[in-house]
């Protein structure tokens, strides 16, 4: 078993540079909580939309990878926007399609983060039927504020008429320092809601670990750790490898 899991975190490693985004880190966590789910049928379709997760995470790595490239930006101008415009509709499409399959699979329907003008209506009754996850409202609020709705019309408005006139408050995305910054926002709150959610779905002796609060894709360690009751719930990281 050793020898195929270090075979196995070479050769992931090896499709990255230190730079780029460790995606990996979400897909894991997510594949080794849902296989803890006790429903074989909730299990295996958990562990279906943990891919399918994965599949958008890495197209978007692949397009940031581009958009970090020396001389990147001295391409056309419309290469350049289109780059950027693959990186964030598969940012956008890995939260607000691939995760709400993922949450929907064991029990939580959270397209109510998306619900626009019933946002405040459609949260407040998802908490009422789910109060055990009351501070998922509080939390996303925030990530409203500071980007989700921001990339929400930045992508509309790139994906339909592409008229940002009257638009002005829509900021422009299409920079290195903010490829960064949305990747980091999107793949925490991916991270962050979908192991909350499923960590309610697993068996009384399975913990979910806060270990590095302030780790993202763009680092080498790991977020958090799914753990037997016998290990503890010390917020010390047990393992080294997100890859454990």
């Amino acid at each position: 078993m050793i020898v195929n899991k270090t075979q196995f975190t070479f050769s992931l490693r090896a499709e990255w540079n230190p730079s780029d985004p460790e995606v990996e880190s979400i897909w894991f966590l997510f594949k080794k909580a849902a296989e803890k789910i006790e429903n074989d049928k909730i299990r295996d379709e958990a562990d279906f939309c943990a891919d399918r997760i994965y599949e958008k995470l890495l197209e978007a790595r692949n397009h940031y990878k581009v958009v970090v490239e020396s001389g990147f930006n001295s391409r056309p101008s419309s290469e350049i926007a289109a780059v950027y415009n693959s990186l964030y509709n598969c940012l956008w499409s890995a939260y607000k399609d691939r995760l709400v399959n993922f949450t929907r699979s064991f029990g939580y329907d959270i397209g109510c983060i998306f619900a626009g003008k019933d946002y405040e209506q459609q949260m407040s009754g998802f908490i009422r039927r789910h109060p055990e996850v009351g501070d998922l409202k509080s939390f996303i609020d925030i990530q409203k504020r500071n980007w989700q709705d921001h990339l929400r019309d930045n992508r509309n408005g790139n994906e339909h008429d592409g008229d940002f006139r009257n638009k002005k408050n829509v900021p422009d995305f299409n920079n290195q320092e903010s490829a960064k910054q949305i990747f980091t926002a999107v793949s925490r709150t991916i991270e962050m809601v979908g192991i909350t959610l499923l960590s309610y779905k697993l068996p009384e002796y399975i913990n979910v670990i806060l270990v590095n609060n302030k780790a993202t894709v763009f680092d080498r360690t790991h977020r958090y750790e799914v753990r037997h009751a016998l290990q503890g719930t010390d917020a010390k990281p047990l393992f080294d490898s997100p890859y454990y």
